[in-house]
């Protein structure tokens, strides 16, 4: 996370902690506008802060935000012919960037591992597994795989960029069950292949 936008995400947090319970969440809709991954940093710092109830915890999550801030942005830096663009998404898996691929013009998803993980052998095979398992795949409900990339840093995963919008509930039934049903063809075409490749 850039230092900048994480101070934006820190001076929001703290803002919304000076107001009451009650007031936050119309504080956080005027204050992030339509940046929904601000408003959802920033609530996500909120929840951490109603849990941690003792000395120890708030030390861990301080210490936890200072790892977040050191992290180097990667936006504007290039790996092979792809430049990074922007952060899509992070988990416990990876990181997930949007990249322009220079050479054919067009905008892919790029997924790496947390930086406390990169050079991890265990985590690197099963990145790298993972990309085996997806080029045995084509499926409408399954993002393609176009390669990897090495750098010195850390090897990715060039994946096909599906446009859309965060899921944030409830849905509506109808919409549930046609993602659901999409999710689940999914699964079942990858568990079909898997059982395929193990006789």
């Amino acid at each position: 996370m850039k230092s900048e936008r994480w101070r934006q995400v820190e001076d929001l947090f703290h803002a919304a902690l000076e107001r009451p319970p009650e007031e936050r969440q119309a504080f956080l809709a005027h204050a992030c506008s339509d940046d929904t991954e601000l408003r959802r940093q920033v609530e996500h710092l909120i929840s951490i802060d109603q849990r941690a109830g003792s000395r120890l915890e708030r030390q861990v999550i301080e210490e936890v935000t200072a790892a977040l801030d050191a992290d180097v942005p990667l936006e504007g830096a290039q790996v092979g012919p792809y430049r990074i663009l922007s952060l899509l998404g992070a988990g416990g898996m990876g990181k997930v960037y949007r990249a322009r691929d220079t050479k054919l013009g067009r905008d892919v998803a790029m997924k790496t591992l947390p930086s406390q993980f990169a050079r991890n052998p265990d985590r690197l095979a099963r990145l790298r597994r993972e990309a085996q398992t997806l080029a045995s795949l084509n499926h409408p409900n399954i993002a393609a795989i176009y390669g990897m990339e090495e750098s010195s840093e850390s090897d990715w995963l060039v994946l096909e960029l599906v446009e859309g919008q965060n899921l944030r509930g409830p849905l509506p039934v109808p919409d549930a069950l046609r993602l659901a049903r999409q999710i689940a063809e999914a699964l079942e075409a990858a568990h079909e292949r898997a059982s395929c490749i193990a006789i």
